[in-house]
């Protein structure tokens, strides 16, 4: 049976190549995964592999011939039941008797004065196929030793490699799908310290003595009430407004993170705030997280893991998280008495969707958020 070998999409934005050199004359033997064809893009030379085992028939595209995506670069003699194989539209010209034409001479272009970029390679359908079905990237294959041909990954190397592992947990693929899906959008992050030591005294006033959590919680969600540009979600081509500012808070479970929903966070006093996150905070440890629905923000405290400063990725839904960090003493002058004190700081970062709102935007939400932590009576 005849096997197309088509050119396939590179990247989104090649919808064409060249051909630079065959690799393999017509009457070939060819093993599966083996470079056939060089091709030049916009952007890089590349190789097209064999599919499958078998005979090279026919080149369909001389050297300089510009080709689409998915036209056909040349095809192979397969066994019947070879995967993908399907019948050319015409049959290959073949010497009396049935044996195969005689080898063309190779082109004299030489290896070494084709450009190639670092990495670049065409990975064949059985390993898209296996990637595909893992879940896995092209990235992903840079972990795995290749045996093909010129040290190219195979579809056997993928499953050995795979053989060797163990399967990740539901929750831990759930995140990696989640962070995945995040990292699509252009992301930023902006910083500012923040002095802690007024918030550690009016915690003690208050019934339950909020966390820096729920401090945080309550801080953004006035400054959204204050001005609310960053509170939106791109859906589309179009910016929406949240009805109701709903905030989630990250808790670590087992394997991953849960992110519950407190609703209307700016209706509730630092009191209330506190009792409605531990409750959900409670619930989520104990896998009986009520509420994951949509949220326009989420409050993340990695100073409980002793980090003064982290990058933060927000939910694909959400459009920003806001972090602190731990706390810790730093110098500070004190004008009035002209000596060094030290007092009680940590780092709050907020990163953000680079598409609602530009740097200063960010910027000025952040130093509302700090104003309000610095004067705690105000919340």
């Amino acid at each position: 049976m005849r096997l197309a070998v088509k050119l396939p999409q590179f990247g989104e934005s090649a919808a064409e190549a060249t051909v630079m050199a065959w690799l393999v004359a017509p009457g070939s033997p060819i093993a599966a995964e083996q470079e056939l064809v060089e091709v030049q893009t916009e952007k890089s030379v590349l190789t097209v592999a064999a599919p499958s085992a078998g005979l090279l028939i026919e080149h369909c595209a001389a050297p300089g011939t510009k080709v689409s995506v998915g036209e056909v670069l040349a095809y192979l003699e397969v066994a019947d039941d070879a995967a993908g194989a399907e019948p050319s539209p015409q049959e290959a010209p073949r010497a009396a008797g049935g044996t195969a034409l005689p080898a063309v001479p190779r082109p004299a272009t030489p290896r070494h004065a084709v450009r190639r970029t670092p990495g670049a390679s065409f990975y064949s359908p059985r390993v898209r196929t296996r990637l595909d079905a893992h879940g896995m990237l092209p990235a992903d294959l840079a972990a795995i030793t290749g045996t093909g041909e010129g040290g190219r990954v195979t579809a056997e190397d993928i499953d050995r490699y795979l053989a060797e592992g163990s399967p990740m947990s539901p929750m831990r693929q759930a995140v990696a799908a989640s962070m995945l899906r995040s990292w699509e959008r252009p992301l930023a992050t902006v910083a500012r310290p923040v002095r802690i030591d007024p918030l550690v005294s009016h915690r003690r006033t208050i019934s339950g003595r909020p966390s820096a959590t729920v401090y945080c919680l309550r801080a953004l969600a006035l400054a959204f009430k204050d001005d609310d540009r960053m509170a939106r979600r791109i859906v589309g081509s179009r910016i929406n407004r949240p009805s109701s500012m709903d905030l989630a808070v990250a808790v670590e479970v087992d394997d991953g993170v849960l992110t519950p929903v407190i609703r209307k966070v700016d209706s509730l006093d630092l009191s209330s705030l506190t009792a409605a996150v531990e409750n959900a905070v409670e619930s989520a440890r104990k896998g009986r997280a009520a509420d994951l629905g949509e949220a326009v923000s989420t409050v993340t405290n990695y100073g409980t893991f002793g980090l003064a400063w982290a990058t933060a990725i927000p939910q694909p839904g959400q459009s920003m998280i806001l972090g602190i960090g731990a706390v810790r003493y730093v110098p500070d002058w004190n004008p009035a008495a002209k000596i060094w004190d030290r007092t009680r700081e940590a780092e709050l970062t907020l990163t953000f969707d680079h598409r609602i709102a530009d740097g200063g935007a960010a910027a000025r939400l952040l130093m509302r958020v700090a104003e309000l932590l610095e004067h705690p009576e105000r919340m």
